[in-house]
């Protein structure tokens, strides 16, 4: 839909699709010069067409935006899904943004993977289930700064429990 003329997903004006180079910048189809991109979510996809986020009312009126990827909700203001990382913005695709784990799900994943070979020490073992515990109820509050690592926590908590399972195997037979 580059360069067509196209409803804005965010703020419904009409507008032309800007063209996305094998750089990644956005190009005005009629000026061919690099977009300085509006900060306001979602404009980068208006070329996505039914791939962008959507815009949605809560019932409490306020604007939330739908990723397309996990469905999940985020607020208007946001710069990549609260759920899964996927960048709304440009900004969002800085490496700042884009770097976003939890550390205790990041701890939990690093012990739980230490703590299978060394499973003959237990402590790798239950660090790795607790930071994996702290990890997954601190990305579970919408109000985090960093949302992801769900998946470290779970991997870490199984980890762990492996290497402590294979211990008691061994110390308590």
């Amino acid at each position: 839909m580059a360069a067509q003329e196209g409803q804005c997903p965010t703020c419904g004006n009409q507008i032309t699709i800007p063209i996305l180079d094998r750089y990644g910048r956005l190009i005005d189809p009629k000026t061919r010069q690099i977009i300085k991109q509006d900060p306001h979510p979602v404009h980068a996809y208006a070329a996505a067409g039914a791939r962008a986020p959507q815009i949605r009312r809560s019932k409490e009126g306020k604007q939330l935006i739908v990723c397309p990827r996990c469905r999940a909700n985020s607020p208007i203001t946001a710069n990549n899904c609260a759920s899964c990382g996927m960048p709304f913005t440009m900004e969002g695709t800085t490496l700042e943004t884009t770097g976003s784990n939890n550390g205790f799900c990041v701890a939990s994943l690093v012990l739980g993977i230490i703590g299978m070979p060394a499973f003959y020490i237990l402590i790798p073992a239950i660090l790795a289930i607790i930071f994996g515990i702290v990890g997954l109820r601190q990305i579970s509050n919408p109000d985090a700064p960093t949302r992801g690592g769900r998946g470290m926590a779970i991997a870490g908590i199984v980890c762990g429990t492996i290497a402590g399972l294979l211990w008691a195997a061994v110390w308590l037979h």
